[in-house]
């Protein structure tokens, strides 16, 4: 018997995937703007001041001085436009095509909420919790400096540095699959059938991927050359009075924490060109010879592609700013605290781009629309 494939029956069915993702995507993201948006009014009416700006004592954002008023109410109304927006996303996903202006106003509401999470209220500390998470473990048990700051994992500023960097997350994803719809492109995996051999094609990804696998495995090693120094004693690109003094505060274990995690860092970035990198090695027990989920790989590090994007802003802001505390501001003589720092945005595009090749790479047929390139 002879089976016969109907072509309109595949594309009215990839129309419907194409059609619930958006929606359920649109729902998603409008549910957690709504949530914001809703938290931010009872904040903003309770009296109690916005975790941002003046009213963040911690605060190393560009905008760590604004009003946290102004702000907060900002962000609240902000948040309120994009719950509306998903909603209106939400109810026209199931039209064949996505309405004028829509495709325009999703992707700047992700670009705006990006800046927003990511530039001007995000700051250095996603990163340094991921850079202290050894030290925190080796030292939490016995040191009162460790102790005290440990609140502040889980204090609102930090609660509300990851619910934007959440929304950013999810508004990018929801433009992502809308400027797909509108391109009539696979909303999973953004494969049209026109773009075979492009600079997204797998072929492409080998090539570019390697180069920027290359830069994000570099970018961080003066920052953990000067740290690990530090901690062995040589006061590499500071001067020895300024080493004596974070050795008297305990900042050598620190230092050596932050430079091992960086180093760590390079080391898994490099498995994105390597065999090991999609197979497990032999030597790893119960999972040898098995292949890495591409999750595994690319959550982790887009999540700190992300990360370092606020940091680099922070680092170079910081450049600018006399000495504090321990902490010298930035001359020839002492270099090496903010001047590796330079190479971090560098370092966040590098990554991100690496990420995104390694995924191209690997990723395989789509299970949606069955298109291998």
């Amino acid at each position: 018997m002879t089976t016969h494939h109907h072509p309109a029956r595949h594309d009215a069915s990839a129309a419907s995937r194409t059609a619930n993702t958006v929606r359920w995507l649109a729902a998603a993201t409008a549910v957690f703007a709504a949530l914001y948006a809703v938290t931010g009014t009872f904040v903003g009416l309770s009296g109690r001041p916005f975790p941002v700006g003046d009213g963040d004592p911690y605060s190393m954002a560009l905008l760590h001085d604004a009003p946290e008023s102004l702000l907060g109410w900002a962000l609240t109304a902000l948040a309120g436009a994009a719950a509306l927006l998903a909603t209106l996303l939400a109810a026209t996903a199931t039209r064949k095509r996505v309405l004028p202006g829509l495709r325009a106003a999703t992707t700047a509401m992700a670009a705006v909420l990006g800046l927003a999470a990511l530039v001007l209220v995000g700051d250095a500390r996603l990163l340094s919790v991921l850079g202290y998470i050894p030290v925190i473990l080796v030292k939490a048990s016995y040191d009162p400096q460790i102790q005290q700051a440990l609140p502040r994992l889980v204090d609102p500023a930090q609660v509300n540095l990851l619910a934007l960097a959440a929304g950013a997350a999810l508004w990018l994803l929801l433009a992502v699959a809308v400027n797909r719809k509108a391109r009539n492109a696979c909303t999973r995996c953004g494969r049209s059938g026109r773009t075979a051999g492009g600079p997204f094609s797998r072929d492409a990804a080998v090539r570019w991927g390697r180069v920027a696998t290359v830069v994000a495995v570099l970018a961080p090693l003066p920052y953990a050359a000067t740290r690990i120094c530090w901690a062995l004693g040589f006061p590499l690109g500071v001067e020895p009075g300024i080493l004596d003094g974070m050795q008297t505060q305990g900042m050598d274990t620190s230092a050596l924490g932050l430079g091992g995690m960086a180093v760590l860092g390079s080391v898994l970035t490099l498995g994105l060109i390597q065999r090991w990198g999609e197979v497990f090695p032999r030597w790893i027990p119960g999972l040898a010879g098995k292949r890495v989920p591409i999750s595994l790989a690319v959550v982790p590090a887009s999540f700190v592609a992300m990360a370092i994007i606020p940091a680099s802003a922070t680092m170079l802001m910081m450049a600018g700013l006399p000495s504090e505390g321990t902490i010298p501001g930035f001359s020839l003589s002492n270099w090496a605290p903010i001047g590796p720092a330079f190479l971090w945005p560098l370092w966040g595009v590098a990554l991100g781009a690496a990420t995104m090749a390694y995924w191209l790479r690997r990723r395989g047929s789509c299970a949606s629309c069955h298109r291998a390139e």
